[in-house]
């Protein structure tokens, strides 16, 4: 029977992809791409395409970043319809996605609607806090230490109440509230014990820790913050 496979492709290094990844790429027939715009320009296709076969058929499509919920509904609605029909007709379809499928990921909008339509493989992949930690050599959790993890479209007086309550912090999608998150780092006086990075692992990545990422302007999509109160550079 065929199935969907959801493919976490990591953070933009192509070489960190896992190997069972790689393999699932290697025998689909038709994959979807989420894409935020309209240009046809997925991440986590160019990050996979060195795996993907020259026969694999590509569809992008495009997840709409609004909060209007019955314009997404409908959205989603007519690409789960599409992802369906492919697998019922016997075809084995591949979804990627940056990072870690099931960790804030557009492919969860669709994995609700057809969990119990048609069988679903997800394969894990590295998500950004991970890979910028282990790349800074920069402990999440350690000991008996809580962590949470949080995404920046969250309100600034909760996130201000994830700082005060947890040891470590991770704040995904940092760029619509950057300069609120760098304000309550430096409220707390936490640069020495926090790392900024956009663009994890590609071409165009940024690493800001310290006193510098006061001075940095940031409205990377792609923007990570980790704080760790028992840790310092």
């Amino acid at each position: 029977m065929s199935k969907l496979y959801a493919i976490g492709v990591g953070t933009g290094d192509n070489s960190i992809l896992t190997l069972k990844a790689v393999e699932t790429l290697q025998k689909i027939d038709i994959l979807y791409c989420p894409t935020s715009k309209n240009d046809n320009t997925s991440i986590a296709y160019t990050i996979a395409k060195k795996y993907i076969r020259d026969d694999v058929q590509i569809k992008n499509r495009h997840f709409p970043m609004i909060r209007d919920k019955q314009k997404l509904e409908v959205a989603f609605n007519e690409i789960a319809d599409e992802i369906k029909k492919d697998v019922q007709l016997g075809k084995e379809v591949g979804f990627v996605t940056i990072g870690d499928a099931m960790i804030y990921s557009t492919f969860i909008y669709i994995l609700r609607k057809l969990k119990d339509e048609i069988d679903i493989i997800t394969i894990s992949g590295i998500p950004s806090f991970v890979d910028i930690a282990s790349k800074t050599n920069f402990p999440i959790a350690f000991d008996d230490n809580a962590f949470v993890v949080v995404p920046a479209t969250t309100s600034i007086q909760k996130l201000e109440e994830y700082i005060i309550s947890f040891d470590s912090i991770v704040i995904m999608k940092a760029y619509k509230n950057y300069n609120d998150i760098i304000a309550l780092i430096k409220k707390y006086n936490l640069q020495d014990n926090a790392i900024v990075v956009s663009n994890a692992s590609l071409e165009n990545e940024i690493i800001l820790q310290g006193e510098e990422i006061f001075d940095k302007k940031n409205e990377d999509y792609l923007t990570t913050v980790l704080i760790n109160k028992n840790f310092e550079f």
